[in-house]
C-alpha cells in the first residue's frame, strides 16, 4: 500500500474503481460495494496506535511502550477483503510449518521475508492463515517490525492491525528528523527488548532484512542492524513473489496478481547453549559461526540464501552471483576440494571480476591478485570486490590475494589490468610468468603505451612470454551486465587449437556463450577490434554530444548515418596494424563496436558526450587511454583517418571541438 497525498474525497473515488476486481472474483456488485464501504468505514474509524503518541510526547515512552497488539474487528475484515484480491497466489513448503512444532515457545524463532511492497505483511499474514492448522497457528503469533510512517495513512494502517507490531525507526526516517532522533534510538532499543519477551511467550517476530521494498522486486543487500534479531535463534525464511503486482507504488488500485509465498524449512542460525541445544530438535538443520572472518557478515549472507534459495534466478539481485549458472535450480556454487583448474586473474577491474564470476560456475578456485592490500583484506572480509563492484557478493571460490606466490601453481593465468595500470602490477610478477609455463588469456580491451601497443604482444616482447601460451577473449559485453547475468558472449582467439577449447570451455555458461573467433589464430585482429571500437566510441560521444546540444532532441539519424564511416575508417587502422579484416566482422569487431557506439552503459561514448557538453571526466577510460597513445602506433593522416585524427585533437589537444566538428562535417560529406 502507500501514501497518497490527496483529498479524502479522491482518495475515496479512486478506491472505489476497486469495485471491478472484486465483482470479477466473484462477488455481485452489492457485495462488492458493501465490502469497499466497510474497508473507508475502517480505515477511518480505526485510529492510529497509541504508539504514535510518542512522539508528540516522547516522556511517555516507557509508560506507552511499543508494542500494539492485534484487533479482532480489522483482522477479521482483512481476511475478507484479501481473499479474493489474493485468490492467484499459491502456496509452496507448507509442510515445513510442521517442522516448527515443539519449537515455538521453547525456542526463539524470526520470520525474515524479501520486501516488495507495504502488503507484504498482511499478505504473509493472509496466505499463512488459509494454509491449514499449523499456518494459522504460525499467523496468529506473528509480531512485524513496522516502521513509523506505515502507521501514518488510513490507507495502510488497517492491515497492520492484523498482527502483533513493534514501532521501529529507519535510519532514513531519523536522518530526515533529527529533532527526533534521540527519542528514535531509544524507540529501537526498547523495540529489541521487548522483541525477547514476546519471544520467551511463544510469539514470532518478523523482519524484512532488506530494511525497505525492493523497486525492481530483485534482493538488495540485507542490512547488517538485522543480525541482533537473527542470531542464536530459529530462522523462518519466506520468499515472496507477486505482492508487487498487487497494487502499484503509486495509486490506490488493486490487480488480481498471480503469485506466491514459499516457506523453506526453519534454520538455527548460530548457537544455544549448551543446556538448550541437548533438547533442541535433530531435524532442524543449523547454520553455525565460521572459525574466522565477520561473523556478523557469514549470518547476514546466508540469511540473504535462505530467502534467495525459493525465488526465482532473475530475482536474487546482490547475491545473484553466489548460485549456479547452469540454467537449472538454485543450487549454490561451492568451494571446491579439488578443483579442475587453480586460476588466477591479474589485477582488479570491473571485467577482471565479471570474468571471476563467469569462471566461479565451474569446479575451479578464482584468486585475484593486486598488490594493494588494504583492499585484498577489506574484499575477502566482506567476499565483494569493495571497489569495483561494491553491490555484488562473491562466491566462495574466488578470492584475492596480494601475495605473487599465488602464480606459482597456477593453471590458467587471465590479464585482467587496464592498459595503463600496467608498470603498477607486471614489474613485479615478471618473473612468476616466467617460471610458471600456464597459459595466459587476456579480457581486456584497449592500447597499452608501448611501441606495439597491444596486450599480447607486450607480454611476449616485454615479458618475455613463449606466444604459444597466449589468447585473447574478447566480445560485445559490458562487464556490468555479465554481473548482472544478462545474456552476453565472447570470442577467443590463440595460435594453439588446445588452448581455444579450454578457454571456450571454461567462459561457457547458462548466460555466457563463447565461440573461437571467425580466424580464431588472428590475436592480433581481435584485440584492435576490441581496442578500437573503444576510440570511435569516444568519437560518437563527442558527435551525439555536440549535435544535441547545437540542435537539440535525438540525433540517431546523424549517428547512424557516420557508424557506417566510423566502422570503415576502423577497419582501415585495424588492417594498418597487421589484423585480417574478416575478423573485424565478428564479436570484437563489428559486434562490439556497435555496442560501444550505441550501448546505454557505454563508458567511454559517456566520456565524449560529457566532453562536449563542456566536462572533462576525471576517470580514464580505455577509449581516451587508446587515443592518447594512438599516435605512438600510427600516423593520424586527416585525409585517410578524419575521424580519429579530429578526436585527438580535441581530446588530447584540448582545441576547440565546435570548429574540429564543422570542419569534420564538411569533409565526410565530401569522401
Amino acid at each position: 500500500m502507500t501514501e497518497k497525498e490527496a483529498t479524502l474525497g479522491r482518495w475515496h473515488k479512486e478506491f472505489f474503481e476497486n469495485i471491478h476486481l472484486f465483482m470479477k472474483s466473484g462477488l455481485s456488485q452489492a457485495e462488492a460495494k458493501s465490502i469497499l464501504e466497510e474497508f473507508l468505514v475502517l480505515s477511518q474509524a480505526t485510529p492510529k496506535p497509541q504508539v504514535m503518541e510518542i512522539f508528540q510526547e516522547p516522556d511517555r515512552l516507557e509508560e506507552i511502550g511499543v508494542y500494539t497488539d492485534i484487533k479482532k474487528e480489522p483482522r477479521d475484515f482483512m481476511l475478507k477483503f484479501l481473499d479474493p484480491i489474493m485468490k492467484k497466489f499459491t502456496v509452496e513448503g507448507a509442510e515445513n510449518l510442521k517442522l516448527l512444532n515443539g519449537v515455538i515457545g521453547k525456542f526463539p524463532v524470526t520470520l525474515i521475508s524479501n520486501h516488495l511492497s507495504h502488503l507484504d505483511a498482511p499478505a504473509i499474514f493472509t496466505l499463512l492463515y488459509n494454509t491449514g492448522e499449523e499456518g494459522r497457528k504460525i499467523a496468529e503469533s506473528l509480531v512485524f517490525i513496522a516502521g513509523r510512517l506505515a502507521f501514518e495513512p488510513d490507507f495502510t494502517r488497517l492491515g497492520l492491525y492484523m498482527f502483533g507490531t513493534l514501532l521501529v525507526c529507519s535510519k532514513k526516517d531519523m536522518a530526515d528528523n533529527p529533532s527526533l532522533s534521540d527519542v528514535m534510538t531509544k524507540i529501537n532499543m526498547r523495540a529489541f527488548r521487548h522483541s525477547q519477551k514476546l519471544k520467551s511467550e511463544g510469539r514470532i517476530i518478523s523482519i524484512f532484512p532488506e530494511g525497505t521494498r525492493s523497486r525492481d522486486g530483485r534482493l538488495m543487500p540485507f542490512v547488517d542492524t538485522v543480525y541482533h534479531y537473527v542470531a542464536n535463534q530459529v530462522i523462518l525464511p519466506i520468499s515472496l513473489e507477486g505482492t508487487d503486482k498487487i497494487l502499484p507504488i503509486e495509486g490506490l488500485l488493486f490487480n488480481q496478481a498471480v503469485g506466491k509465498l514459499v516457506i523453506g524449512k526453519p534454520v538455527l542460525v548460530g548457537e544455544l547453549t549448551r543446556k538448550e541445544m541437548e533438547h533442541f530438535p535433530s531435524h532442524i538443520e543449523q547454520i553455525q559461526f565460521p572459525g574466522v572472518g565477520d561473523k556478523k557478515q557469514f549470518i547476514i549472507d546466508n540469511l540473504a540464501l535462505l530467502v534467495g534459495s525459493n525465488l526465482n534466478k532473475h530475482k536474487h539481485g546482490t547475491y545473484r552471483n553466489l548460485y549456479k549458472g547452469n540454467g537449472k535450480s538454485n543450487s549454490l556454487i561451492s568451494l571446491p576440494k579439488t578443483p579442475e583448474e587453480n586460476i588466477v586473474i591479474i589485477g582488479s577491474s570491473n571485467m577482471s571480476v565479471a570474468v571471476a564470476c563467469v569462471l566461479a560456475n565451474k569446479n575451479v578456485k578464482v584468486t585475484i591478485y593486486d598488490p594493494n592490500s588494504e583492499f585484498v583484506k577489506q574484499s575477502n572480509e566482506e567476499k565483494r570486490d569493495v571497489i569495483h563492484y561494491p553491490i555484488y557478493k562473491l562466491p566462495p571460490n574466488i578470492d584475492f590475494s596480494d601475495d605473487p606466490s599465488v602464480f606459482e601453481k597456477a593453471t590458467l593465468f587471465v590479464q585482467g589490468t587496464n592498459p595503463w595500470e600496467f608498470d603498477s602490477i607486471f614489474p613485479k610478477i615478471k618473473p612468476y610468468l616466467q617460471n610458471n609455463k600456464s597459459p595466459i588469456a587476456n579480457v581486456i580491451k584497449g592500447f597499452t603505451g608501448s611501441k606495439k601497443g597491444l596486450i599480447l604482444e607486450d607480454l611476449t616482447d616485454l615479458l618475455g612470454i613463449e606466444r604459444d601460451r597466449l589468447a585473447v577473449v574478447s566480445g560485445a559485453c559490458y562487464p556490468d551486465q555479465i554481473m548482472e547475468r544478462k545474456i552476453s558472449g565472447f570470442e577467443v582467439s590463440a595460435s594453439s587449437d588446445a588452448l581455444i577449447e579450454k578457454i571456450q570451455l571454461l567462459f561457457n555458461t547458462s548466460y555466457v556463450f563463447t565461440r573461437p573467433a571467425i580466424n580464431p589464430h588472428d590475436t592480433k585482429g581481435v584485440q584492435l577490434g576490441g581496442a578500437l571500437k573503444t576510440i570511435y566510441a569516444v568519437a560518437m560521444g563527442l558527435v551525439e554530444g555536440y549535435f544535441k546540444r547545437e540542435l537539440g532532441g535525438n540525433v540517431d539519424n546523424t549517428l547512424f548515418h557516420l557508424s557506417n564511416r566510423f566502422f570503415n575508417e576502423m577497419v582501415s587502422i585495424g588492417v594498418t596494424l597487421g589484423g585480417d579484416q574478416a575478423t573485424f566482422n565478428g564479436l570484437s569487431g563489428m559486434t562490439d563496436f556497435m555496442l560501444a557506439c550505441f550501448g546505454s552503459d557505454t563508458r567511454d561514448r559517456k566520456y565524449g558526450y560529457d566532453l562536449a557538453h563542456g566536462t572533462r571526466p576525471e576517470k580514464i577510460t580505455n577509449g581516451f587511454y587508446g587515443l592518447k597513445v594512438l599516435p605512438n602506433l600510427i600516423h593520424l593522416d586527416e585525409k585517410k583517418h578524419p575521424i580519429v585524427a579530429s578526436s585527438y585533437k580535441a581530446v588530447i589537444q584540448n582545441e576547440d571541438f565546435d570548429k574540429i566538428a564543422e570542419l569534420l562535417q564538411l569533409q565526410l560529406a565530401r569522401l
